[in-house]
């Protein structure tokens, strides 16, 4: 699951800079028709903002299961107890 969300993140980020290179392209012909460019780029952008949100969230709701505070997924040790937990991918 990890993979394919990968992959679909490098997709719209393709996507979208090949959509407004094309958007920019039909505005300097003078074509101005560009809404379904904009609307299909402005998906992407929510697609590749959401990305990075959803790791940071993530990464801020594992908990200590010594203590229960929050910690980040890469610690080894709790810094609230000092005990060593186990690494979250």
């Amino acid at each position: 699951m990890k993979k394919v969300l990968c992959v679909i993140w490098i997709a719209a980020v393709i996507l979208f800079f090949i959509d407004w290179g094309m958007v920019g392209l039909s505005l300097l012909n003078g074509n101005y028709e560009i809404e379904i460019g904009v609307y299909l780029g402005l998906v992407c952008m929510v697609i590749i903002m959401i990305g990075p949100i959803c790791k940071i969230c993530k990464m801020l709701s594992n908990k200590c299961p010594y203590c229960g505070k929050t910690i980040l997924s890469d610690w080894k040790f709790c810094p609230y107890c000092g005990k060593e937990v186990k690494v979250w991918k």
